[in-house]
């Protein structure tokens, strides 16, 4: 970002030019930049991530390329993060990294981090220990999983963390890349083809205190094929929002229920009506670590999956998200 004339933080250079305001990335790699878009994050969207997937699949073919660099804003880099690391397979990705970044400061602040970022991004990629790791987010000198980080902070440089689990690695005083976990896939793979250029759609609806039915039911109206409700606590609603839920099943809508909580699980707890026990028994799933907004893109590339299958939605997504419980 840049402040333009107005005194306004808007989208600045291109990769060519951040590139080449780095001359230290000489040294570790040869780079070569392509510049698929350039937005505030907060334009970004599942359908525009799902090109730079073809992007990524069609680049990683090139034997020479040895993984990429995603220059991202970050109000949105988690969730473009974690949609890439879903839908990519090993084979897509021929193992090889994917690594978000971005900054948190413009580029005309004394203080920017974003060159340091961009540099540890590339030493990240280019370290062979990065291999089978899948795609990462790399800021403030720590890479985390696509599955597990959040944007804690709304200035902080430390604001990429990653609560529910730890970060991977970190690069070192003397620019080693140092990882604290073995290789792995945090994320279970879903399966959609290259060509696939648009998701189902699926709005998210917040459980607060004297919330009602009244978004659930007007975002199934405007063709909402699932639900995320954002609960409280382990998983409850009150009794406008169970009764919401129930018609919504009845229509043959998928309904997956988050957690507000940033920390613990979000699982079926309690028996009281708009418990999670009795969103259960309706046919609920529950999003288990993952926010509402990475619950969000799971179910729609769930969604897509079974519409390619001709498989049952509300079966094939509790089925998806019983993955997310398996030990990695």
């Amino acid at each position: 970002m840049r402040t333009n004339a107005e005194g306004l933080l808007v989208p600045a250079v291109s990769g060519d030019e951040l590139t080449a305001s780095i001359p230290a990335l000489k040294e570790i790699a040869e780079i070569s930049s392509t510049q698929v878009s350039n937005l505030p994050s907060a334009q970004m969207s599942p359908n525009k991530t799902l090109e730079l997937r073809q992007h990524i699949i069609d680049t990683l073919t090139d034997e020479s390329i040895a993984g990429i660099v995603i220059v991202h804003g970050t109000d949105t880099l988690e969730e473009t993060a974690f949609l890439l690391d879903a839908s990519l397979g090993d084979n897509q990705l021929h193992n090889k990294p994917v690594v978000l970044t971005g900054a948190m400061r413009s580029n005309d602040q004394l203080s920017s981090d974003g060159m340091a970022n961009l540099l540890a991004a590339v030493r990240v990629t280019s370290d062979d220990d990065s291999l089978k790791r899948g795609v990462m987010v790399c800021l403030n000198q720590e890479i985390h999983s696509a599955r597990y980080v959040r944007k804690m902070d709304t200035s902080s440089l430390h604001t990429f963390c990653s609560p529910q689990f730890t970060a991977l690695g970190r690069i070192s005083h003397n620019q080693t890349v140092q990882y604290l976990v073995p290789a792995q896939r945090f994320t279970p793979h879903i399966d959609v083809s290259r060509e696939t250029s648009e998701l189902p759609r699926v709005d998210i609806i917040n459980m607060y205190a004297g919330a009602d039915a009244s978004l659930l039911h007007a975002s199934i109206k405007l063709g909402a094929q699932a639900i995320v409700v954002q609960a409280v606590g382990a998983s409850s609603v009150n009794l406008e929002l169970y009764d919401g839920i129930v018609q919504a099943i009845e229509q043959g809508v998928a309904v997956v229920i988050a957690s507000r909580s940033p920390l613990g699980l979000c699982e079926p707890v309690y028996g009281y009506k708009g418990g999670g026990q009795t969103l259960a028994e309706l046919g609920t799933c529950f999003a288990h670590d993952l926010p509402a907004h990475k619950a969000r893109l799971y179910t729609q590339l769930l969604l897509s999956r079974s519409q390619h299958n001709n498989d049952d939605a509300i079966d094939h997504i509790q089925k998806g998200f019983q993955q997310l419980k398996l030990p990695h």
